[in-house]
């Protein structure tokens, strides 16, 4: 039915869901939502919520919720970005995914890496920050861009963040997956990336001399976004003929 449709209409399009990383927001893919929109896609970003008690409360397991409630039973390519990372690869066990994209990704438990037994406050305070933390944060982004970022920051939870740096155990991924990897990240060093891709038998994505969030944020952030639909497109995933 659907091949038939396929050939009516032209090719049916998956939805990418988009999962942000920490202190950040859907908004964290305003630049790459009208690249993949206009390539075909169905682009959804959300914003994961706190529980009820609080972000102080709040487990990566309460992300992974969200996240799965989001695809539904519907056929979805999964990207994530740091946190977002480790989220979708939790999530991915639980829905339609079709591939899988980390995007500066966090480092789950398993893959070479050791557990680094990092404490956090009940919650790290990243709203209301100083610019210039913004902007040592962005070293390689405009700055138009980085003075509509610095407001939107939020605070996150400390249990999350635990969870993650003391290794979050997840399913090695069934289906395709592209690791980008900047190799100038200050806050997932790129070693641990590469591991992580060799552990999901990931294609790679390395761009040089870019920041963790440069995928999303710097003057390259556009070719990146390119990248990664072309990749899509090698892989036949642009259609729900698959």
């Amino acid at each position: 039915m659907l091949a038939t449709l396929s050939l009516i209409l032209g090719p049916v399009f998956p939805t990418v869901v988009m999962i942000h990383g920490a202190g950040g927001g859907g908004w964290e893919y305003q630049y790459w939502k009208p690249k993949f929109e206009q390539a075909g896609y169905r682009v959804e970003a959300p914003d994961l919520k706190p529980v009820k008690a609080g972000l102080a409360q709040t487990e990566l397991r309460d992300y992974v919720a969200q996240t799965v409630r989001i695809c539904g039973t519907r056929p979805v390519i999964l990207v994530g970005a740091s946190m977002g990372g480790v989220s979708v690869l939790s999530a991915a066990s639980k829905v339609k995914v079709r591939a899988i994209v980390l995007v500066s990704s966090a480092v789950p438990a398993g893959v070479g890496v050791p557990g680094r037994m990092v404490k956090y406050p009940a919650v790290v305070k990243w709203s209301n920050g100083t610019y210039s933390e913004t902007v040592a944060s962005m070293p390689d982004t405009e700055e138009a861009i980085m003075r509509d970022a610095w407001p939107r920051w939020r605070d996150e939870s400390g249990l999350v963040l635990g969870q993650i740096a003391n290794g979050v155990a997840v399913a090695r991924p069934r289906v395709p997956v592209l690791s980008v990897i900047p190799d100038a990240d200050e806050t997932v060093p790129a070693a641990d990336q590469r591991k992580l891709a060799v552990w999901a038998r990931a294609d790679v994505r390395t761009w040089q001399g870019m920041s963790h969030i440069g995928p999303l944020f710097s003057r390259r952030k556009n070719a990146v976004a390119d990248s990664i639909i072309a990749w899509l497109s090698v892989k036949g995933l642009e259609s729900r003929r698959i």
